[in-house]
């Protein structure tokens, strides 16, 4: 996991220089375009611009990815996100994934981080994340969930 804002992308020099271009090409596409999945290499690298609306933690679910890294950017609102590094491997393992996502209840040591307007948080494959948890209050939140395929890590 990694976090940072975009304003200060200079201080995310421990990035690979692909993935901050990944940032801004997803950012320019969420200036003139609506709701939805726009490519930016394929099936490689894409952007999905949505606005959910957050939800009390314990509504929320929490998810693995086998494939695709997650670089999750809030444009508008605030959301919490829940984080662990205790996935148990019979999860990594399962087949059941869905649209490369798996959803389970159970987390063990989970801490939790607050995003802005302009913060992103980069989750890797099978790095355990629950997005779209409320902050005070439900919202509505816009943002863009670029998706990197793990060849490209």
């Amino acid at each position: 996991m990694f976090f940072g804002n975009v304003e200060r992308l200079e201080w995310s020099s421990i990035l690979p220089k692909h993935f901050i271009e990944y940032i801004k090409q997803a950012q320019h596409i969420a200036e003139s375009n609506e709701n939805g999945r726009y490519d930016i290499d394929g099936d490689k690298v894409f952007c999905v611009i949505m606005t959910p609306e957050t939800e009390p933690r314990e509504e929320r679910k929490t998810e693995i990815h086998r494939d695709y890294l997650d670089i999750q950017l809030i444009l508008e609102g605030e959301e919490t996100f829940g984080y662990s590094i205790e996935t148990p491997q019979a999860l990594l393992d399962k087949p059941e994934y869905t649209n490369d996502v798996l959803l389970f209840n159970e987390v063990g040591n989970e801490s939790f981080i607050s995003l802005r307007r302009g913060d992103f948080i980069i989750f890797y494959p099978g790095e355990s994340h629950r997005p779209q948890c409320a902050t005070k209050e439900p919202m509505m939140v816009r943002k863009l969930v670029v998706k990197v395929h793990r060849d490209l890590i």
